[in-house]
């Protein structure tokens, strides 16, 4: 949001007013088609979910990383009086806008909360706030009972003073009561962060690991494989590189299901994909992706193609001896 127009003693300039807040431009920014506005403005219409990031203005496609800052406005605003941040409270100074922190630090207005019973008050209020609290005044009479304090009354004191004095010690004690409370609030919650910390770093390794991972394995991340017969040993390969420990983007499922389409389309295609099939089996049954079912379906299949191979073997062998030997054939042919 940016400043109201109404702080500003002079006239402003519409030049200098934002699109969105209708205020003064606070830290501004360019679109690319030439309109200004507060970062913070532009920053929260650009992230709206669920619709187009575009220009307020123009509707021209606009996206967070399009905009840049104006210095030039920002600097002249920068240079213009300003109210107070707390005139509502009675301050009247009026300073320069890059003045406006420093003077926050000593202004008399800037509310501040009553360490005995948190009543909000001027800052130069709250030492004759604290005077008459009655939170305070009770944890005088804790520390001072009965007339305790006409023993620590110093030579030329008088009572007044030293209850004065009192009460200021009593603040001071509330006061570091609170940040007491407030550090460990703060170490609970570093805490939290370290945790969460710790877990963001354990999961951008997994993904560092997966991503150097996938340089040495042409991975195709929807695994799609059995349907043309290249994706055979491209599949072995892959579970060949992970043998002992499959990656977690490698569904065991999936790739069981590819596996069986693999053997179904081309353990049969003749020795160029019989092969390929034979190896991606023994692949699969030595490692440790998979339970004991599928272990038993591989198990299966490669007694099958074993099976397979030794028939086709035998019919090979069989066919080659009645070549070999013609009169056999005459000699059958005549019976």
């Amino acid at each position: 949001m940016g400043f109201g127009v109404h702080r500003f003693p002079s006239a402003i300039d519409q030049n200098l007013l934002c699109g969105i807040c209708s205020a003064v431009l606070e830290d501004a920014v360019l679109t690319p088609c030439g309109h200004s506005f507060c970062i913070r403005c532009l920053q929260t219409w650009l992230t709206r979910p669920g619709v187009i990031s575009t220009c307020p203005e123009c509707r021209t496609e606009t996206g967070s990383n399009d905009i840049r800052p104006i210095h030039s406005i920002r600097n002249f605003i920068n240079g213009l009086n300003i109210e107070c941040d707390h005139s509502d409270r009675g301050c009247k100074a009026v300073v320069h806008l890059e003045r406006m922190k420093a003077h926050l630090e000593t202004c008399s207005f800037v509310p501040v909360d009553c360490a005995g019973c948190g009543v909000t008050v001027n800052r130069f209020e709250l030492a004759a706030h604290q005077m008459g609290c009655a939170s305070i005044q009770a944890a005088v009479d804790e520390d001072l009972p009965g007339e305790k304090p006409q023993s620590i009354i110093p030579n030329g004191a008088n009572s007044s003073e030293v209850t004065e004095l009192a009460c200021r010690v009593a603040t001071l004690e509330m006061q570091m009561r609170r940040m007491k409370k407030d550090l460990e609030l703060a170490e609970l919650k570093n805490k939290r962060l370290d945790r969460e910390l710790k877990q963001t770093k354990d999961d951008l390794e997994e993904k560092r690991t997966q991503l150097l991972d996938q340089q040495y394995v042409d991975y195709d991340p929807d695994y799609e494989y059995g349907y043309a017969p290249y994706t055979v040993a491209k599949l072995a390969q892959i579970i060949s590189k992970f043998l002992h420990k499959k990656p977690s983007y490698l569904d065991k499922d999936r790739t069981f299901d590819a596996i069986k389409r693999c053997y179904d389309n081309y353990s049969r295609c003749g020795d160029k994909y019989e092969q390929d099939v034979l190896m991606l089996l023994a692949t699969a049954n030595a490692s440790n992706w998979f339970d004991n079912q599928q272990r038993l379906n591989f198990h299966c299949w490669l007694s099958s193609i074993a099976r397979y191979r030794q028939f086709a073997r035998s019919l090979s062998f069989a066919g080659s001896s009645s070549s070999a030997n013609p009169n056999t054939n005459i000699t059958k042919q005549a019976r």
